[in-house]
């Protein structure tokens, strides 16, 4: 059954969407911090499983105002979430590495559908501010899982400090391409999806030290590839705070000026 396109019909929808996005907000503050601060362990990879999968339903759940949005989202959450646990469950890197891209589009996805429904807004109110934040902190998310792609399909690819669980396992990977291209590989340890869930959250803090442009330096590209991503977060990121600040500053501004001349008594 097709919506129609006019005023009355667009309005509830976008407000609808609106109050999808505090949920949004608190479930993408969860799934981040996690990896960060929480302990690694069989249970825990679960949890963050389960957890992230969650994220992706409460995401399509606040910009599916259309059936085909919802099954192009679905089309990359469910092979996303299977291919996941599926090569955790086999001991596939590959097929952990290809959950990972998928994850990503996905990601992408949802911050542009996001995005849009910000930028359409005329007036600015609490579910206006929870959509923009979670726009920037999807774009740590993205971020954070390219520069994790990256590391594991391009071993080498950063610098991380002495006995970091990503930098043993950028090692590791980088051996068995070397021993791929002499025709003698052999698997990765069975400790590598221990070492991969703490990998998340170091490129998850990697990725939100870069979006910050804090730079702390105990991280840093050294590949082309790799520099040309951080370059592009760190200009982004900036970009869309000062961009979206002045739009929201003067959405209110315009606001508050009708308001007190409606307030005003001719």
């Amino acid at each position: 059954m097709s919506v129609e396109s006019g005023p009355a019909r667009k309005r509830p929808l976008l407000a609808a969407l609106g109050r999808r996005l505090s949920v949004l907000f608190w479930f993408l503050v969860a799934v981040i911090a996690a990896p960060v601060v929480v302990p690694d362990g069989p249970i825990m990879r679960v949890v963050m499983a389960v957890a992230l999968f969650v994220l992706m339903l409460s995401g399509l759940h606040a910009i599916s105002q259309h059936r085909h949005e919802l099954f192009v989202g679905l089309a990359l959450a469910v092979p996303a979430a299977a291919l996941n646990v599926i090569g955790l469950t086999t001991d596939d890197l590959n097929l952990y590495i290809v959950s990972q891209f998928i994850y990503l589009a996905f990601f992408v996805y949802l911050a542009f559908h996001i995005l849009r429904w910000t930028l359409r807004q005329h007036e600015v109110d609490a579910e206006t501010i929870y959509g923009a934040v979670s726009v920037y902190l999807l774009m740590a998310l993205i971020w954070g899982i390219a520069y994790y792609c990256m590391a594991l399909t391009s071993p080498g690819s950063f610098r991380f400090p002495d006995e970091d669980e990503l930098g043993e396992l950028q090692a590791q990977r980088a051996a068995v391409l070397e021993e791929l291209e002499e025709g003698e590989a052999e698997p990765l340890p069975v400790e590598w999806k221990q070492r991969a869930n703490s990998a998340s959250g170091t490129m998850m803090y990697y990725s939100f030290v870069t979006l910050t442009t804090l730079g702390y330096g105990d991280i840093y590209p050294v590949r082309d590839g790799a520099r040309i991503l951080a370059m592009l977060e760190a200009t982004l990121g900036q970009l869309y705070l000062v961009i979206l600040v002045a739009r929201l500053v003067g959405l209110y501004t315009s606001q508050e000026s009708e308001r007190r001349k409606k307030a005003t008594p001719t």
